[in-house]
């Protein structure tokens, strides 16, 4: 590692990681995986042997939070109040249903790394190999802001908005991929079909080449579904309970 990169990153990392913790975005907890004098970043949960670390699962329900307000908004004109966020809210309250959407997307995610990693799209999907990404690509932004170089996107990103971009370019990979394998296997007879339903002028090839690499990709995202259907879920309970948007106890009436 550049002897400079690494000087870079370690200020911005622990000036991040103050930032996040005292705007409240990370739980002490995850703040104190940062120091140095702190043990390393603990696994809460696999999925398909997929580590998720506690920063990862926070990054994950901090992007979740603002679904579960609206939906209990919606459903229960239910405002932001102090024991919202609390384990006394039930079983079907908006703890309980973050974390469902939590797991949910967290499957999503995993699923598809384990697959890009295991056709070789990608070498490693750990969190700590995103956050050395995330800190070096902000590293290299910032020594081209001060040389007055050109910069495509924000000078810094913020991570949650760089661990999404990542994902989204991942996940276009994976679909891809399934889908060149799948495409051999759709019919003349599900192209015509398609082409009955959708069209009425006559089929040409290139139609027909199109039409076959959109049903493969159809394919892909319903087959990678039902990977993210059945993948193998192991969490810590005791690991994940202080995982919260915030500490939030109810006040008795």
């Amino acid at each position: 590692m550049c002897p400079l990169l690494s000087v870079l990153r370690r200020p911005f990392r622990l000036k991040l990681v103050l930032s996040l913790f005292l705007a409240g975005v990370v739980s002490p907890q995850v703040a104190r995986a940062e120091t140095p004098a702190a043990a390393a970043d603990p696994v809460v949960m696999t999925i398909n042997e997929e580590p998720v670390s506690a920063r990862e699962y926070k990054l994950v329900m901090e992007r979740q939070v603002a679904g579960v307000y609206g939906l209990f908004k919606e459903r229960h004109n239910l405002e932001d109040h102090a024991g919202y966020w609390s384990e006394a809210s039930g079983p079907e309250g908006p703890l309980a249903r973050l974390r469902q959407v939590v797991r949910e997307e967290l499957v999503r995610i995993k699923v598809h790394q384990g697959i890009a990693r295991q056709r070789g799209l990608v070498e490693k999907t750990a969190y700590a190999d995103f956050q050395r990404d995330y800190l070096a690509e902000n590293a290299r932004r910032q020594e081209a802001h001060a040389r007055g170089q050109v910069i495509y996107g924000p000078p810094q990103y913020r991570e949650t908005a760089y661990y999404y971009i990542k994902l989204g370019d991942l996940i276009y990979k994976v679909q891809q991929a399934v889908a060149a394998e799948l495409e051999p296997g759709i019919t003349e007879a599900a192209i015509a079909a398609f082409h009955e339903n959708n069209k009425d002028s006559a089929l040409l090839e290139d139609e027909r080449r199109r039409i076959r690499a959109y049903l493969a990709l159809q394919e892909a995202r319903q087959h990678l579904q039902a990977r993210c259907a059945s993948a193998r879920v192991e969490a810590d309970a005791a690991a994940l309970r202080p995982l919260v948007p915030r500490v939030d106890v109810a006040i008795a009436d």
